[in-house]
């Protein structure tokens, strides 16, 4: 079977409203439980038939957009909260929005959907927006395009077949990370907003429910989106508190979809974007670049306003530096990154240690060497390097992997990647603050 993307949600719409009307509380619950799962797979195999090749991109204006947070003066906060494969704590988590009259916007996977169909529908009969946060929580960037697709459509399916809800255009992303390849595929299958955050608790470290809730209030500020989980045992516990001490201090709670309107595609992107995490604004170029080749995880926080520096226009980030050059367009947004790993590495004087002597080549099937710096890339750098953009983002490797201050390190021509092994596997491999170590030095030299 072929069709747009229109006709294929058109329909999905019809197999979801076949459900609403069939499965209702007055069938015996097992066969309306035999009838959800003829109708899910009915729905799951009509997503599988259409497939993405033959699905026209509802979105042709450009990559998805990567939202932190929203600029706004209103005393207004997101709560997000994922969902993962299991039930975890989510009956609570319902519980206490309930009770508080509180909606938030539920990032929810295809299994869980499928395995979960009461609490799934708590949450659409309690108005919470329900967002596609894939079928089983793959890292997004280390799938292929077909298989993006495969875990949005799958789940979509899933969501609709379940409550008659289509969870296009909003997407969390696995782990928070995305590429612009990813972002470029999101769009494609119609989800033009990709929820990242910019308050995370980071309850998944086990952390008190006490802890949460102070990171949560020291880092909320208007417009704010917050992170949480329904499979931590802190975030279940500090989410009552939360509610009540934001609404103490004046706040209110909205979903994603009530501050970025629908239809998405008559909302023009932002212009400029202020981060009071910081004091910085983010404009125009720089901001695109920003929230399409890596936004916060990859670049970190504006330190800066565009200033000039050797007579470029450059910004500083927390983990690069951006700078403007009219042209280069279409590559980059007529950005390239500073080279701030050779910067540093000359500053601290350590292009004269072992490290960084070139090393001959040889054959090594975890290992990529590169001739042009004379080093190698290996195993987990190497996979972090290519799935968060590669040469453009990160240059050349121009030492080997070495040990500094206690943490295994490798340093290319604009970062240097640091390996902390005690994290989740998505967090293990992460960039060093180098912009933040340029500018104490002074700047470009």
């Amino acid at each position: 079977m072929t069709g747009t993307s229109t006709e294929v949600r058109q329909w999905r719409a019809v197999i979801a409203g076949t459900v609403r009307s069939m499965v209702r509380p007055r069938v015996a619950s097992a066969a309306r439980g035999r009838l959800r799962v003829i109708l899910i797979a009915l729905a799951m195999a009509f997503a599988v038939a259409t497939g993405p090749a033959q699905a026209a991109p509802v979105v042709s204006s450009g990559p998805a957009r990567t939202l932190t947070r929203f600029s706004t003066s209103r005393r207004v906060v997101v709560l997000t909260i994922d969902t993962d494969g299991i039930r975890g704590y989510m009956p609570s988590v319902l519980a206490t929005l309930e009770s508080r009259n509180v909606r938030v916007a539920f990032g929810v996977t295809g299994q869980f959907a499928q395995s979960n169909p009461d609490l799934v529908e708590r949450m659409a009969a309690d108005g919470d927006q329900i967002m596609n946060h894939s079928w089983d929580h793959p890292d997004f960037t280390k799938i292929s395009s077909a298989q993006r697709a495969s875990e949005l459509q799958r789940t979509a399916a899933v969501l609709e077949a379940e409550v008659g809800i289509d969870p296009a255009p909003y997407f969390r992303a696995p782990y928070g990370n995305t590429n612009a390849s990813v972002l470029t595929d999101l769009a494609a299958d119609g989800y033009s907003y990709n929820v990242y955050w910019s308050v995370d608790p980071q309850g998944w470290r086990g952390k008190s429910a006490a802890t949460i809730t102070q990171l949560i209030l020291a880092g909320v500020t208007p417009g704010a989106i917050v992170l949480m989980h329904t499979t931590d045992a802190g975030d279940a516990a500090a989410l009552p508190g939360v509610i009540d001490q934001l609404r103490a201090e004046g706040y209110s709670f909205d979903t994603v979809d009530d501050l970025t309107g629908v239809p998405p595609v008559s909302t023009p992107a932002p212009e400029q974007v202020f981060f009071p995490e910081t004091g910085h604004w983010l404009s125009h170029g720089f901001l695109a670049y920003w929230n399409t080749f890596g936004g916060l995880p990859v670049f970190g926080y504006p330190l800066t306003g565009e200033i000039i520096e050797n007579g470029v226009v450059v910004q500083y980030f927390q983990r690069a530096r951006f700078e403007w050059h009219p042209g280069v367009w279409p590559s980059h947004f007529d950005v390239e990154l500073g080279l701030l790993g050779v910067t540093v590495a000359q500053h601290d004087k350590l292009l004269v240690s072992a490290p960084f002597q070139p090393v001959s080549a040889a054959t090594n099937p975890n290992c990529t060497y590169y001739p042009e710096s004379g080093h190698f890339l290996c195993a987990g750098f190497r996979e972090y390097w290519e799935d968060h953009g590669g040469l453009a983002i990160f240059g050349y490797p121009i030492s080997e992997e070495f040990t500094q201050n206690g943490v295994t390190v490798q340093y290319f021509e604009r970062q240097r990647l640091e390996y902390y092994p005690e994290n989740p596997p998505a967090w293990q491999v992460e960039g060093g603050l180098l912009g933040t170590q340029v500018l104490a030095y002074g700047g470009a030299q």
